[in-house]
């Protein structure tokens, strides 16, 4: 099993990442990527060059890194860790929408979160599903990104506590 990271590491990398990413937009575009490259010292990077990079990195195949995507080129691990995490997500996914290519309502995410032991705010289920789609419904794939981001914010919070 792959060493899990630290809180304090973990911080240094979201606030290296952050300073990658000017507009906070939680990636980091090929512009962004490129002007960190050209700043640093010696031979200045190819714009082909450094979409060739982000290519490679971009695991999600979105066209930009995110802070998983930014830990994994940093530390040639993958982050978060798949094994005990993933499998916990898609449990307790499976008891509202088996195949996991459905999606659930409000209702049902508000449950899955309590029997996580892990409730949600109105403000965040309103967020999250107001940013998915347009009827209110949430994709396995969301719920996955948004336990991952939430997880890395209170590793980070709580390695200050």
């Amino acid at each position: 099993m792959a060493r899990k990271l630290s809180p304090e590491e973990i911080q240094v990398f979201k606030d290296l990442f952050d300073s990658y990413d000017p507009d906070k937009d939680g990636s980091i575009t090929v512009e962004e990527f490129a002007k960190v490259m050209s700043s640093a010292p010696g031979k200045q990077p190819t714009q082909a060059e450094v979409e060739q990079i982000i290519k490679e990195v971009d695991l999600d195949g979105d066209g930009t890194i995110n802070f998983n995507e930014f830990i994994t080129m940093m530390t040639g691990l993958p982050y978060p860790p798949k094994d005990e995490e993933d499998a916990e997500y898609s449990k307790a996914w499976k008891e509202y929408e088996p195949s996991l290519n459905g999606s659930i309502t409000a209702s049902q995410f508000r449950q899955l979160m309590n029997g996580l032991g892990d409730p949600v705010t109105d403000v965040e289920v309103e967020q999250l599903l107001n940013n998915v789609d347009g009827e209110g419904k949430l994709s396995y794939k969301d719920y996955v990104h948004f336990m991952k981001n939430r997880n890395i914010e209170d590793d980070i919070v709580s390695g200050y506590q």
